[in-house]
């Protein structure tokens, strides 16, 4: 009797669950049973013999016995139908077994396992989408990564839409002072998050970052640009305008525009960017360097050329301690010299950025190929053929240049150039 009451109560225990997804899932080709109107059997028999080989599975997977494992959790997957899809539990058996064959390089079978372990949450506690935001996003880097990319797209749709709901509610309490403009981060709702809820903003906030940072890696600037976007307004609710992760997402938005040519949106992005971090770093923290180094590019892309070189000088001038820094800084002024033909000065700064090269990296070190390359081509210009030769020498000697087979037709048969 007393067994009986137990089953009944866990029953009546267990949480709501949605009957259909609310995300961009495809589930036509889902078993049967997982997408039959959840029950649930308080069977605590067929969840003990479940457990048990959903257990030995993953510890199989972790000690990397790959075949064991497979077979485990397959039958962990098969055992799981005895459960019902309204325990949140069971869907560790699919996932378990879609990260396994993810590592095995056999990505087709693992898709479906995985959407199938997103969708059994998501019908298990509804729409509390907090706790299905880690799963999101796993979910969507496979599919960028690994799975079909299309459908990545409408499921990152999703996530950003929360997060921004989430955000916005946050900032709903100043939305009277603050008017918000299209497009714009909500600067003027810095800091308005409630306590309780900035630790999950900002850890949606980095989730958004990294998405962003798979799409702009992949080719996908638009999208990337979004959860940059969003990732920025979230961190602004939180932290205030004056914080390096704020500085960090200008910097992601300017590599964005530059990626699609939008150069003078990039220059704003990399203006802030160092703006912020000038503000937040010491003097001659290394993070500068970067910040400084993008924004000088962005100058010449746009041939404002007295800005990058004012820039780069500043840049020696607050590295002038880090030989490491320093060379970086000298060489890309020489850089700039040179591709402006202002050959004289440009010899000089790559003389000293190549020594700097050569005493922090060694003589033979392949991360001075770059350098002596450059200060060949500035010496030949410079009237140094002698020069150059022994420079082009040393480089090819460090880092020999190996040119693409060509094949050429002759008498119907192929000859190697």
């Amino acid at each position: 009797m007393k067994l009986k009451l137990a089953l009944v109560l866990l029953f009546l225990a267990q949480p709501a669950f949605a009957q259909e997804s609310q995300l961009e899932l495809d589930t036509s080709k889902f078993p049967e049973w997982m997408v039959a109107p959840a029950k649930y059997k308080a069977d605590q028999l067929v969840y003990a013999d479940w457990e048990k080989v959903q257990s030995s599975g993953a510890k199989a997977f972790e000690a990397f016995e790959y075949g064991k494992a497979e077979n485990l959790l397959k039958q962990a997957v098969t055992m799981a139908q005895d459960i019902g899809p309204g325990d949140i539990r069971i869907a560790k058996s699919p996932g378990d077994l879609g990260r396994l064959l993810e590592v095995r390089g056999r990505f087709d079978e693992a898709e479906p396992l995985l959407e199938q372990e997103l969708y059994l949450k998501e019908r298990a506690i509804g729409q509390d989408y907090p706790k299905l935001i880690p799963n999101m996003e796993d979910l969507i880097r496979f599919y960028l990564v690994n799975g079909t990319r299309d459908k990545a797209g409408p499921l990152t749709e999703d996530l950003i839409n929360f997060v921004q709901g989430k955000f916005r509610e946050q900032a709903s309490k100043a939305e009277a002072e603050t008017k918000l403009k299209k497009g714009s981060p909500l600067i003027g709702w810095a800091g308005t998050a409630q306590l309780e809820m900035r630790g999950p903003l900002l850890d949606w906030s980095i989730t958004c970052d990294k998405l962003g940072d798979t799409y702009r890696y992949i080719g996908k600037p638009d999208m990337a640009e979004k959860l940059y976007k969003t990732a920025l307004d979230v961190k602004a609710t939180v932290l205030g305008k004056r914080h390096l992760s704020l500085a960090n997402s200008y910097d992601n938005l300017g590599r964005v525009c530059m990626s699609k040519s939008e150069k003078k949106d990039a220059e704003s992005y990399f203006l802030e960017a160092l703006s912020i971090s000038q503000e937040v770093l010491e003097k001659n923290d290394p993070a500068l360097f970067g910040r400084m180094d993008r924004l000088a590019k962005c100058y010449i892309e746009q041939k404002k050329f007295a800005q990058a070189e004012a820039l780069y000088r500043q840049a020696a001038a607050t590295f002038a301690g880090n030989k490491d820094y320093l060379q970086r800084s000298l060489f890309g002024l020489g850089c700039l010299y040179s591709d402006q033909r202002r050959f004289g000065q440009a010899s000089s700064v790559l003389g000293r950025a190549l020594s700097l090269a050569r005493e922090t990296n060694g003589s033979c070190s392949i991360q001075i190929v770059p350098y002596l390359r450059k200060y060949a081509y500035v010496a030949y210009y410079s009237g140094g053929k002698g020069k150059m030769q022994n420079l082009h020498a040393l480089a090819n000697y460090i880092a020999p240049e190996v040119k693409p087979l060509q094949a050429s037709a002759s008498m119907g048969k192929f000859k190697v150039k």
